[in-house]
């Protein structure tokens, strides 16, 4: 069976998505000791550590091969500050929640590269992408609310994390409209499969 433009375009994309996938997942484990840099000296303190890591000139670094080390040497201290440990809570729920939603988009791309995207599977992947952003949603809204609430400034709303709650919001909106109509195509496609 010959390959259509829409199967190459989606063994790419599902390469990208993989790629972005596993990414994540490596993200994942330094995100105790980028939260105790943040909490601690800010973007600045971030930026310091990364340009040592990556040893770029003026900067006496201890290499990219430890940086992982450092940042999983940072779980157990995360917990002692305060802010470290919301900040990790709330990066390693978003990011567990985008690792599902590109795992998701894996499994919608199979059925793609296979030729029979329609099924009710991809209605349940797409669902729960949907959920996904919805919780990546609210999970920013508390952190907003509690950002202003700290600061006593609207400097907070003009951030990423105030764009990603309608962001994600409509993203979730939006994966839920495609499960309702992979869902309806899949049960039109079962009709005419029972009717030939």
């Amino acid at each position: 069976m010959e390959t259509t433009q829409v199967q190459k375009l989606a063994r790419v994309l599902r390469v990208l998505v993989v790629a972005v996938f596993l990414l994540n997942l490596y993200c994942l484990t330094l995100v105790p000791g980028l939260s105790i840099l943040l909490a601690d000296g800010g973007p600045n303190t971030v930026m310091e550590a990364v340009k040592a890591a990556l040893d770029l000139p003026g900067y006496e670094g201890m290499g990219v091969g430890s940086l992982p080390a450092f940042f999983l040497r940072s779980l157990w201290g995360v917990w002692w500050s305060g802010l470290g440990a919301l900040l990790t809570l709330f990066f390693w729920l978003c990011g567990t929640c985008t690792a599902v939603i590109l795992w998701q988009a894996k499994r919608v791309l199979d059925t793609v590269l296979q030729g029979n995207p329609f099924q009710r599977a991809n209605a349940g992947n797409l669902g729960r992408a949907a959920v996904c952003c919805w919780i990546i949603s609210g999970v920013a809204l508390v952190r907003l609310i509690l950002w202003l609430w700290a600061e006593q400034t609207l400097a907070p709303l003009f951030t990423y994390t105030a764009l990603s709650v309608p962001a994600f919001f409509m993203g979730g909106l939006l994966f839920q409209v495609m499960s309702a109509l992979f869902r309806q195509a899949a049960e039109l496609k079962e009709d005419q499969d029972l009717t030939i």
